[in-house]
């Protein structure tokens, strides 16, 4: 039996979240129909943290065995957006996955989307260590992925939020 985009991403997605406070494993389905009309704005760089966290990730796989992935802007944006919607509401979350990975699949015709969030890390290390740590986070990293991309933005208090997109 082969299964569609959405339902492969829904099933990774409910292995695939992180806090140092909670496992939140949820995927929210939304009924919001997808905007054909997002402009995106995006960076071709990543920050510094994020650039180290990519690095940190890549260099993991190769030691592995795995192959490097390439920072893809279109992620960027779409990681960057819900980053910033974990902060405005103060959790992690997967919510609104399915749109991500479906607008990401249009814009860059990828096979395969899959997601990694967290907060509350103290360091760049604690989140890369917890992600490795779990089951669901580790198949991410590990998983057959060319490309990918790293949003981590912190809030009001200085906590930081991170939410990482592969896709092949």
């Amino acid at each position: 039996m082969k299964l569609s985009l959405p339902t492969l991403a829904l099933i990774l997605t409910l292995l695939s979240s992180c806090s140092k406070y909670e496992n939140f494993a949820g995927y929210e389905k939304s009924n919001d129909a997808l905007s054909t009309s997002v402009t995106l704005v995006s960076s071709d760089t990543h920050r510094s943290m994020e650039a180290e966290l990519f690095e940190m990730i890549n260099n993991y796989r190769v030691s592995i065995g795995l192959n490097e992935m390439e920072f893809e802007s279109t992620t960027y944006y779409y990681a960057g957006i819900h980053t910033n919607y974990m902060i405005e509401k103060g959790i992690t979350s997967h919510a609104k996955f399915g749109e991500r990975a479906e607008n990401i699949s249009k814009r860059t015709g990828a096979e395969f989307v899959a997601e990694n969030v967290a907060r509350n890390y103290d360091t760049l290390e604690d989140a890369f260590d917890a992600w490795l740590d779990s089951p669901g986070h580790r198949k991410n990293i590990e998983g057959d992925y060319t490309h990918s991309a790293i949003s981590i933005k912190l809030n009001s208090n200085g906590d930081m939020y991170f939410t990482q997109l592969f896709y092949r």
